[in-house]
């Protein structure tokens, strides 16, 4: 696997610094989603820069990056506890923008820059979903199944690794995968309408 991973989540041109430093509150909402999904642009344009994806392709791929970071995190990479951020994480070790996760990935990505950096973090998991677009599901003609799709079959086996690919169609599926999955699917369908940034609904939630 070592092989597949060229590690390069360096700095994007958005200003990361800042966003480092930033959990949005009320009418700072809008202005910092503007600036995430400006950082996703640059990462994701970074990516299809070292990349032989076919043009057809491309615009998902980026449309693939969007919706996971908003499904995964509502495009944060903090959370405030007490006066402190801290790393958005779950209990199985998923942190920040795109929850990767830090014991799976470990010996590819740098664990400080996946917990601290949302450069970083984002250029990671944008990394990992290439992996699976281009070694699973386009190889494995996910478009051409029925009920298939490439966005879908992506999100899955980032979730689940490669044997989860299919789950999105109900292979080995769960209620909570299902539940996953049609979450994804929905967030995936507003941003290729071009309405990524209704990603700011979650912030009526926190």
């Amino acid at each position: 696997m070592r092989s597949l991973f060229i590690p390069t989540a360096h700095a994007a041109e958005a200003d990361s610094n800042r966003l480092n430093q930033w959990v949005p509150e009320g009418a700072e909402v809008s202005d910092y989603l503007l600036e995430v999904r400006q950082l996703l642009t640059e990462i994701s344009d970074r990516v299809l820069a070292k990349s032989n994806l076919a043009a057809a392709h491309r615009a998902l791929y980026r449309q693939i990056v969007f919706a996971t970071g908003w499904q995964e995190s509502c495009w944060r990479q903090f959370v405030k506890k007490g006066e402190k951020l801290a790393p958005l994480a779950s209990s199985t070790g998923d942190v920040g923008l795109m929850q990767v996760n830090r014991i799976t990935w470990r010996s590819l990505y740098d664990v400080k820059g996946l917990n601290g950096d949302i450069s970083y973090n984002g250029h990671a998991g944008a990394e990992i979903l290439h992996y699976y677009l281009t070694r699973y599901a386009i190889p494995k003609k996910e478009d051409t199944q029925k009920n298939g799709h490439l966005a879908r079959a992506t999100y899955s086996a980032y979730n689940a690794g490669p044997r989860g690919l299919a789950q999105y169609r109900g292979v080995r599926q769960t209620p909570t995968w299902k539940k996953v999955d049609e979450a994804f699917w929905n967030k995936f369908q507003a941003v290729s309408l071009g309405k990524d940034l209704a990603v700011k609904g979650c912030y009526g939630h926190w």
